[in-house]
């Protein structure tokens, strides 16, 4: 097996287990979507904190991790078209490394977080939910939709452009994409909480369809 077609694979994986993390997290919450954007409604399914931990596990290889082949075999296949390609390769691999930090610090907090929300009272819940919240914030507000959302547009609307030449559906969802996570970016720092939502949203379906179709494309045109 050829490298790009081993990339292919690891893409069509990565969009799978994508998808497994937005229905494991639907799970966590007892597909309560308002959960997703105001994490004290999450206490309320402190039960569930096995999904939880999966959720996060889940997005680290899906929406991260996996996607690393993907970043270093364009700046492998297109380092000579464009100066600006270190650019996006850097903030591909900016994207990859702090989505996956996120997601792997929110695995292992929600967890221990969560299980101990289920038997603590008193002023104990209450610290527990304030920490909670507060690590949750720092996280999705701070680390993914405001840090990480700016290098993900960088890099997806790159990766667009370059990937144009090998098939046209594929770079107007990359370009998608990065036009999406700029939203997002845009709309957290502005406090602009609908503006921040839609770009989520494109975000997540986009970024999926994106990668599922880059691992289509290189498995089938070898």
């Amino acid at each position: 097996m050829n490298y790009r077609t081993l990339v292919g694979f690891i893409c069509i994986l990565s969009a799978i287990l994508s998808i497994a993390c937005l229905a494991v997290g639907a799970i966590a919450v007892d597909y309560d979507f308002e959960a997703f954007s105001n994490p004290q409604l999450v206490l309320y399914y402190a039960a569930h904190y096995r999904a939880a931990y999966w959720f996060n596990i889940l997005d680290m290889f899906g929406y991260y991790l996996l996607l690393l082949p993907l970043v270093m075999y364009c700046h492998q296949q297109y380092k000579f078209r464009s100066p600006w390609l270190g650019t996006f390769t850097a903030s591909g691999l900016a994207y990859v490394l702090v989505g996956a930090m996120g997601a792997a610090a929110l695995a292992v907090t929600w967890e221990s977080l969560l299980q101990l929300h289920l038997t603590a009272e008193g002023t104990s819940k209450e610290t527990i939910e304030i920490v909670f919240v507060a690590l949750t914030a720092i996280v999705t507000k701070g680390f993914w939709n405001i840090l990480e959302a700016i290098f993900a547009a960088v890099w997806f609307a790159g990766a667009g452009r370059f990937l144009y030449s090998e098939s046209r559906t594929l770079g107007v969802l990359g370009v998608i994409t990065g036009a999406g996570t700029l939203l997002d970016a845009a709309g957290n720092i502005a406090g602009m909480n609908m503006l921040a939502e839609i770009g989520l949203n494109i975000y997540l379906l986009f970024s999926i369809l994106f990668v599922l179709v880059a691992g289509i494309v290189f498995v089938v045109r070898r």
